[in-house]
């Protein structure tokens, strides 16, 4: 759907309330307007806000145990390799580990 050429604008017209409706879940998605039109109109399920929330943090924390994780390497790729940098990583796949477990219980398959 993103690919396609949008060159069909409409003027759609709200009043207060509704447009404060529309952008209170446009924002609780992290969408901009045309974005969540777009997603509202199509036959997708709606996300999960809360859902959402929590997939952007668990992404967050694997992108910063990532940055940590590299360090690690180079760190064995120049031999300052050390058994505390072993270590390090076993903590960091068990924090991923735990992160990712408590996701999937709390929003299943």
């Amino acid at each position: 759907m993103s690919s396609d050429k949008r060159d069909i604008t409409k003027l759609i017209r709200f009043n207060d309330r509704e447009y404060q409706i529309v952008m209170e879940n446009a924002n609780a998605c992290n969408m901009n307007f045309s974005a969540y039109v777009r997603y509202a109109i199509s036959n997708i399920k709606m996300p999960n806000t809360d859902m959402r929330k929590h997939i952007l943090k668990l992404i967050n924390e694997v992108n910063h145990i990532g940055n940590n994780v590299n360090q690690i390497v180079r760190n064995n790729n120049s031999g300052l390799y050390m058994d505390s940098d072993k270590t390090r990583l076993m903590e960091y796949m068990r924090l991923l580990n735990l992160k990712v477990g408590a996701f999937m219980e709390k929003y299943g398959d």
